[in-house]
């Protein structure tokens, strides 16, 4: 009998490897990223703990392998929104983002609350500023698509424009995780902090229309965090 191709064991390999992401979703999920340990992981997985390691890592590696298919997935339907208009793309982040939240909360609570988990411990340092620089990465493309399009000034550097809504964008989220604030406030507040980042390079017909933006939502909700909205709007005038 001839020895399977190299071509089948990576096939067996992607799908131990996708078997095993599955289950410490699950086991994320029901239970957070504290209770996520390898050995349960093999058994549910129904393979040992040497083979998790070959696939993937240790607990923390696949924590960071979990968050990086969440960024995958947002990151694909940024891009189908690629042909919308400059403004669409520039919150598409905060829109899309929150869309996948709501088709799994529990699970995308965990799953970040772990990444910053290991953000704060130290672990893997350099895989999680990786992750996030990836984030960045999304974030300033949007930026970027703003400044293509005329309605930024240039005077700030798109990536550091980038920088700053991730970073927003991360204190919300945590926020969210944290069941402080709900999904939808989530988003709302997420885009106030995009419009306002926008408007500190914007052009003076587009400021004028992210002015709008910022006040229209804030307006209608009583909900976030009472005075940052206002805050930010002031901010930007």
């Amino acid at each position: 009998m001839s020895r399977p191709s190299s071509n089948l064991r990576a096939q067996n390999m992607q799908k131990r490897r996708d078997r095993l992401l599955a289950e410490a979703r699950a086991l994320l999920t029901a239970h957070g990223f504290e209770a996520l340990n390898l050995r349960e992981l093999a058994r549910l997985a129904e393979v040992t703990v040497p083979t998790i390691y070959n696939l993937i890592g240790n607990k923390e590696e696949v924590l960071v392998a979990l968050f990086a298919e969440v960024l995958t997935e947002i990151e694909a339907r940024i891009r189908d929104r690629a042909a919308g208009e400059p403004l669409e793309r520039a919150g598409a982040v905060a829109v899309v983002s929150t869309d996948l939240f709501a088709e799994d909360p529990d699970y995308y609570r965990s799953a970040f609350l772990a990444v910053e988990y290991l953000n704060q411990s130290g672990a893997h340092h350099d895989k999680v500023t990786q992750i996030y620089a990836w984030g960045e990465r999304m974030a300033t493309d949007g930026v970027l698509a703003c400044g293509q399009a005329g309605l930024l000034r240039g005077r700030i550097a798109a990536q550091l424009l980038g920088e700053l809504i991730l970073r927003s964008f991360r204190t919300t989220c945590r926020e969210w995780a944290f069941a402080q604030i709900t999904l939808d406030e989530f988003r709302r507040i997420a885009l106030i902090d995009i419009y306002t980042t926008l408007a500190a390079d914007a052009t003076d017909s587009f400021h004028s229309v992210l002015v709008t933006k910022i006040a229209a939502p804030a307006a209608t909700s009583s909900t976030l965090h009472n005075q940052r909205p206002r805050r930010q709007e002031e901010s930007v005038r």
